[in-house]
């Protein structure tokens, strides 16, 4: 339990600019959210990505911590994209919660899955990059980032929240801050549910997400 703890205080830490040196030359996270908001609608206009829609708000709490100078407070819906779902066609890689090793944050070697034997539940588009959420029990943190091309490509559960990352943004570093104790303490403030307690995507993606300068984003990780 102790060492528990001291890894969850090193990760709080972590993700609050507050475990490894600022750099006051590095690009301000301001000029990083425009070119997001660039690659975004580039995305769009393209038709690589759906044209995102307006989340409702349903959290308007107030941000969880003060951020080092040249971060900002964002929104989880505002930094990643998806890709969409389908209904299988063809053999494919389902990637399940169970998939996840959740200590770890990996996933070993999903199953293969013939298109006529897929569960209702296999819709999600993923590709290299991808980090997902399990919204269903997220005290489990069944959080991974699709971390290498797999083929065919694969297809995830509809129970997981998908963000693949926009320009600036590391994968990394989004997948340990979803784990981080500030993010599981919103989390928990929002699931509802006893016995199968679960979060629901506008709750997930209106969730507060602290976002550095993208080299301090590669030090907070390593």
């Amino acid at each position: 339990d102790g060492i528990h703890k001291l890894r969850g205080l090193i990760l709080e830490l972590a993700v609050r600019g507050k475990l490894v040196a600022q750099d006051p030359n590095d690009e301000p996270a301001s000029e990083l959210l425009k070119r997001i908001a660039k690659e975004r609608a580039r995305l769009e206009a393209d038709g690589t990505c759906r044209k995102s829609k307006a989340i409702p708000l349903t959290h308007e709490g107030a941000r969880p911590f003060p951020v080092p100078t040249g971060w900002l407070w964002v929104r989880l819906a505002e930094i990643g994209h998806d890709w969409g779902q389908k209904t299988p066609d063809a053999d494919f890689p389902y990637v399940d919660v169970s998939a996840i090793d959740n200590v770890r944050g990996l996933i070993d070697t999903p199953t293969v899955v013939a298109a006529g034997d897929a569960p209702s539940r296999a819709r999600k588009i993923v590709q290299r990059g991808t980090v997902i959420y399990s919204t269903i029990r997220p005290y489990l943190v069944n959080i991974t980032v699709i971390d290498r091309d797999l083929t065919p490509s694969p297809i995830a559960s509809t129970a997981f929240a998908v963000i693949h990352p926009l320009a600036g943004l590391s994968s990394r570093f989004i997948f340990w801050y979803l784990r981080s104790p500030p993010f599981v303490r919103y989390v928990e403030s929002v699931q509802t549910g006893i016995a199968y307690p679960a979060v629901n995507d506008s709750q997930f993606f209106s969730g507060w997400f602290p976002l550095p300068p993208l080299a301090e984003q590669h030090r907070i990780v390593a």
